[in-house]
Parts: structure tokens; sequence; C-alpha cells
């Protein structure tokens, strides 16, 4: 959602779509291939604790500069629910103990920047991109939001007015409220059910020395990541991160312990009537976490199956004249504890209920899905269309193209740091290449092959 009135930094909440893996070397991080010759890569932790990758990629020439903090949804409670979009919010626009929210707007607009935040369930992302010739600039204003915050009771309660209004615009989005709605229920008993919104209720109540508490604790070196993608020389770059970062002090919050989310008990199946002229349907089902060996299956899974060129779903639901979809699109989302995969139809609401049968059915039966000429015997095997080699041909393509973008490779490395259990090499284009259509139809049998999905449909008004 965009915030109002917003002129320096533009604020989104992310939607359904999985970050991009693009990072992993000899430094245990991961990289969709070998580094090009004029690419450097080096990763390290300051004594303060705070974790840092760069990469020195020279195409442009910009610096990007990505921050993780190991805050999300997951860590609030019913009566701190949406205190840590609330948090974001106040960091992105708000002012430090150096300078107020409108001099940090006159510093990005002077530098030509982009600056943006982001709140998911288990990360805060905050960024920034530049010209190369303002790196200076970048890396301090990211110190200054990330560790100088000052809090006060006047300039939260406008922050909070403007996040209360962005449930008032949530009906502009019917997709976005149904994938909440559809987390909550799939999740339901586990943190990850927490609304990335919060709830209006609690954010009224939040106070100024609610959000301190929450910034004191975990805006701490050692709870956050740093990456910087650009044009620098990786020498020079990691003496500035030193030389700005390294006098941050703070101690590490104690670990929580998270048990990984379970399957829902039940189906859910819910609608809710929103000012729109279409059915709007989302469709969810349990994946596998953001660190579990079947996620690259589930990648090309979800490629094969709501995207790329010939999408098998969109192909069940509009054989021959029979058309009950007019768009479709597959989403896997992977968290530190668990994930999901969800389907995004747009509809006439009369085909709704055909819709959502047989959608749930062929995703059902997907586990005994011919994905390659390989699976099948005899001479059709030269008529059948290869969907595995598609899949992984257009997962390459995304890698690559994800890694031309230097914001994208930041915000993904931060991510990877705080993220990943350990420091084994996982190539990530190696692993897709791995995955055969046996490894797909486990995942689909133990993913998708159950009855517990739950549902979501956004329907026009009734007419009274």
């Amino acid at each position: 959602m965009n915030c109002l009135k917003r002129p320096a930094g533009k604020k989104t909440i992310p939607g359904a779509a999985r970050a991009l893996p693009v990072l992993v070397l000899s430094l245990g991080l991961w990289l969709v291939g070998p580094l090009r010759s004029e690419e450097a890569a080096r990763y390290f932790v300051l004594d303060n604790g705070l974790k840092v990758f760069l990469l020195e990629k020279r195409n442009v020439p910009l610096v990007n500069v990505a921050a993780a903090v190991n805050l999300g949804s997951k860590d609030e409670t019913p009566e701190t629910s949406g205190s840590v979009h609330v948090l974001e919010h106040y960091i992105l626009f708000r002012g430090t103990e150096t300078r107020s929210g409108s001099d940090i707007s006159r510093d990005i607009r002077r530098h030509g920047a982009y600056f943006n935040a982001h709140t998911g369930q288990d990360l805060a992302f905050f960024e920034i991109s530049v010209p190369a010739a303002s790196v200076d600039f970048a890396l301090s204003n990211q110190k200054d939001i990330l560790f100088h915050l000052k809090i006060t009771e006047e300039e939260l309660e406008t922050e909070k007015e403007i996040i209360l209004e962005e449930f008032r615009q949530l009906e502009d989005d019917p997709f976005k409220y149904a994938a909440g709605l559809a987390y909550q229920n799939l999740f339901r008993g586990h943190p990850y059910a927490n609304p990335l919104i919060g709830s209006p209720e609690a954010i009224k109540s939040l106070t100024a020395e609610t959000i301190a508490s929450l910034y004191r604790r975990y805006f701490v070196p050692p709870n956050c990541a740093l990456a910087v993608v650009g044009d620098f020389s990786l020498q020079d770059m990691e003496a500035r991160v030193r030389q700005v970062f390294g006098e941050v002090t703070g101690e590490a919050p104690p670990p929580r312990d998270f048990a990984p989310a379970k399957p829902p008990e039940k189906s859910a199946d819910l609608e809710v009537e929103m000012d729109v002229q279409k059915a709007y349907l989302v469709i969810a089902a349990p994946a596998p976490d953001f660190n579990s060996p079947e996620q690259y299956a589930m990648d090309v899974l979800t490629e094969i199956l709501g995207r790329g060129v010939h999408p098998l779903l969109y192909s069940a639901l509009n054989q021959g004249p029979r058309k009950l979809v007019e768009t479709l699109q597959l989403a896997y989302q992977s968290h530190r504890y668990g994930g999901a995969v969800l389907a995004f139809l747009t509809l006439e609401p009369k085909n709704l209920s055909a819709a959502k049968r047989e959608a749930v059915n062929y995703l059902r039966r997907t586990r005994d899905e011919d994905f390659s000429p390989q699976d099948i015997p005899g001479e059709a095997q030269m008529f059948a269309f290869d969907h595995l080699r598609s899949a992984k041909n257009q997962l390459k393509y995304n890698a690559y193209q994800a890694q031309e973008r230097g914001l994208s490779m930041a915000i993904s490395l931060a991510q990877f740091m705080i993220l990943r259990d350990g420091q084994a090499e996982s190539r990530y284009l190696e692993s897709i290449d791995r995955v055969k259509s046996g490894d797909l139809r486990g995942v689909a049998g133990k993913y998708l092959g159950r009855v517990d999905y739950v549902i979501v449909s956004i329907i026009p008004k009734k007419t009274k």
C-alpha cells in the first residue's frame, strides 16, 4: 500500500511473491552462479555483531544498501499487533536524534535517492539506492535511521493516523485483503497468522514508550544484517562500512524459539463482499520453509502450475470452450518457520463454485502429473511438452535478471544472512537443475495432495 503524501520514501507492504534467491560461494552465502570478472564479494561480521555482505558490481553507477532486522509480525502479540509495521513507518518517515523527518526527506531528494522499507513475517527491511558518488550519504543515512531514532508521542500519533488510513484502503486491493485472510487461517495458532498491518484497535492504543521499547530491544547490530551492492571498490567499501557502523553498540535480544508452522487442522472456505465487479479467489496451502531442501522443487512446481508459458492449472480450468478463470498466478512464499503456496485467480462470479472445486481437485491430483517427456512411455513421449525443462529455463532467466538488479540483490543478501541456517553452500541454479519429475510429484503429494486448503473469495456486494 502506498502511504499518503510521502514525497521522499515510497512505502509498500510486500505482496505474496517470494523473495528472489540470488545469493553462494566459499563465503557460505549464495549467488546465482560464479562471480563475473568485474565482480567481487566479501562477507564479514563487525565486532559489534553486525553481519555485512559486500558485492562489487560495476555495470551501473549506483550503490544499493539494504538492511534487514530480525523483527517481524511473528514477534507481536494481540496487544502489540501492528507495532512492527508502525515502527517501520516511523523509521522511514520520521526524525532521528539529529534530523527531523523533513530534513531526511530533503536529503533524500537532494541526493537523488530511492528510499523504502517493508515489514514481513520474519524481518523488517530498510533500503536505499543512490548514485555512486553519494555512497557516504547512503551509509550514514541508514545508520542514522536504524540506530539513532527519536520517538515522540506527537510524531507517533501522526504516523498512526496514516496507517489507520491504510485499513480503509485495503478494499482497493482485493487480492491483498484475501491473502491476509488466507494467512490468518493457514497459520492459525502460529505467529505467522499475525496480520502484517496489525489491528486498528491495537494500533490506536500503542504509545511512544511501547514503540521505543521495541526499537531499543531489536534495532541493535547483532540483530541486523547489512548488504551493499554496486559500483565501488571492495576494499574501500569495507573501510567505509567499518568506519560508519563500527561505533554502534547494543546487546543482542534474548533469542526467541518459534515452533515450525503446522498445517491447518481443518479447511476454510471464506467469502467476503466488496465493491468489486469480478470475483477474486485466493487458494492457499502449506509449503516448505526457507531452509528446506524441498524449496527448489516447490519453486519449479509453482512455475509449472501457475506461471510460465503453459501454466497447467490455468489450462485445467480453461479446457476447450469452458473458461472458468480470466487470470491466474501462483506464488510461493517461504519463511523461516514455514511456507505457503497461494493461487490468485480472477473470474466471473457465476464461475466461482466450479473454479474452487476444479482448482482444488486439480492441485490434489498434481502428485500424479507427468512433467517431462521421460515420464511418458512409448511413442507419445515425442509429442509431450517438457514442462520441467521449460520451468527450469524460466527460473534461470528470472535469477540472472534479478542478479542485474542491485537492490534486489542487496535485499536478498540481507535476508539470507539472517534466515539461512549455518554456512552450507547451496548454489541456487545448481539445485534447480537437480530437480527431477519425481521430486515435483513428491512435494505435490506432501503439500498439495491434502484436504486442508484455505480458500478466500472476494465477491461483489449483493444488491438489495
